[in-house]
């Protein structure tokens, strides 16, 4: 199935919900800017370290919203079909969100912040991470039955850091753990299933024999994970193909990164982006594929301007489109395709302390070559989490405000907006 989008607060689809963070365009710090965010079919999501918070203990599968409906993130695969969740709960419609049905995993830890990863209408992924003094503190779920049943799948022995999941289906996926890191580098270890977490393997990975809780299986590699540069996703277009996006601090400037590997993730290769003259590019964030071809990324330029990159060879060379003022936040850009060709984009500036003064939806409709501002009536801008473009038409966004969380939909590409009756 193609993937689609890319959106904070929303992820590999997943996002994590605990690390919704104010926005800004100032220069962040690498380690704040890297990616929470839904992510798209296929590509990754970070699942961060979190603050306790109590469950509103819903109970899973009940056609009935027990406890608020405070979504935070939302992923549709149709105008019909879809998810969005919490930090602690999920939800699934079929009626295009005019009821939800709550499909949490259970049991969950009490102190979890969870993201979803979308596959398919049936199928998806969901990733668990809780206080660090809890073992593990992380843990990958797996559903083929929209959420009415999640199997709870193995974790590898060394999972105990932050870290991000990529999925292609329900069976295959990859786990990827932060070690350690410093100022530029960060040493990261990936492990892989085919079996839906049943068993996982462990790769080549970015970090030395002391590091690892097995030392002894810890295979080798020619080209393993780099250890320098901060790592920001993970996303895998194919069983074989995949990426690894960040950047790498110096002592006057950031440089963005993209890694390649042709072979499941045993060797990772630098890929080169073309860059104009006088533009400077910071970070890049997952890229997200439509076919085994094409495919989009977003690259942070400038420290305040954000490019779309495009693909037609499967991520050996990309081209840089125009660009847009970026909102620098956890996680990323807050935009999302729903064709190589139709997307959003939601830039938001604020007065320099933090607070959001302004927000502007663009569009594009030739794969982010170029953009244009849309005038946008209904949508409070300003509160928007999440984007999820579905169709040239058809979109949705959550937003969030004292009282709890809203879902609205477009039918006219984004000008006009509704708030959904989520009724049960």
């Amino acid at each position: 199935m193609a993937m689609k989008q890319w959106t904070i607060s929303g992820a590999i689809i997943l996002m994590s919900a605990a690390a919704l963070a104010g926005c800004g365009t100032q220069t962040t710090p690498a380690a704040q800017r890297q990616s929470t965010h839904k992510t798209v079919r296929a590509t990754s999501a970070r699942v961060a370290n979190h603050r306790p918070s109590k469950r509103s203990g819903r109970p899973r599968g009940s056609t009935a919203l027990a406890g608020p409906f405070n979504p935070q993130s939302i992923d549709m695969v149709s105008p019909s079909v879809g998810w969005v969740w919490s930090q602690d709960a999920v939800w699934w419609t079929q009626d295009g969100g005019q009821h939800w049905s709550v499909e949490t995993p259970s049991p969950l830890p009490r102190d979890a912040t969870l993201t979803v990863h979308l596959v398919s209408k049936n199928v998806a992924w969901a990733a668990v991470a809780t206080n660090l003094t809890q073992k593990p503190p992380f843990s990958a779920w797996v559903t083929t039955m929209h959420g009415v049943h999640w199997n709870r799948t193995a974790a590898p022995p060394h999972n105990d850091g932050i870290a991000f999941i990529a999925t292609t289906s329900g069976r295959a996926a990859w786990m990827a753990t932060d070690m350690a890191g410093a100022s530029g580098t960060e040493s990261m270890v990936l492990d892989a299933t085919v079996d839906g977490g049943k068993t996982w393997t462990l790769l080549p990975s970015s970090v030395t024999s002391q590091m690892m809780a097995q030392p002894h299986a810890h295979p080798k590699s020619a080209h393993p994970i780099p250890v320098f540069g901060d790592k920001s996703g993970v996303a895998f277009a194919s069983s074989r193909e995949g990426f690894i996006t960040g950047g790498q601090t110096g002592q006057t400037a950031e440089s963005a990164m993209l890694w390649r590997t042709m072979d499941g993730g045993n060797n990772w290769h630098r890929v080169p982006l073309a860059v104009r003259a006088g533009e400077v590019l910071n970070w890049t964030f997952a890229p997200t594929f439509f076919n085994a071809q094409d495919g989009l990324m977003a690259v942070e330029a400038n420290n305040t301007e954000i490019a779309t990159y495009a693909t037609h060879d499967g991520g050996r060379t990309w081209t840089m489109g125009t660009l847009l003022p970026f909102t620098t936040q956890l996680g990323g850009p807050l935009w999302s395709f729903a064709t190589m060709n139709f997307g959003l984009y939601l830039a938001k500036t604020t007065n320099g302390q933090g607070s959001i003064t302004g927000a502007t939806l663009y569009e594009t409709a030739n794969g982010g070559r170029s953009w244009r501002p849309l005038s946008v009536h209904s949508l409070p801008l300003r509160q928007v989490k999440a984007l999820d473009d579905v169709s040239s038409t058809t979109a949705f966004a959550v937003t969030q405000r004292a009282g709890g969380g809203l879902v609205w939909e477009t039918q006219d590409g984004g000008r006009t907006w509704k708030a959904l009756k989520t009724s049960p």
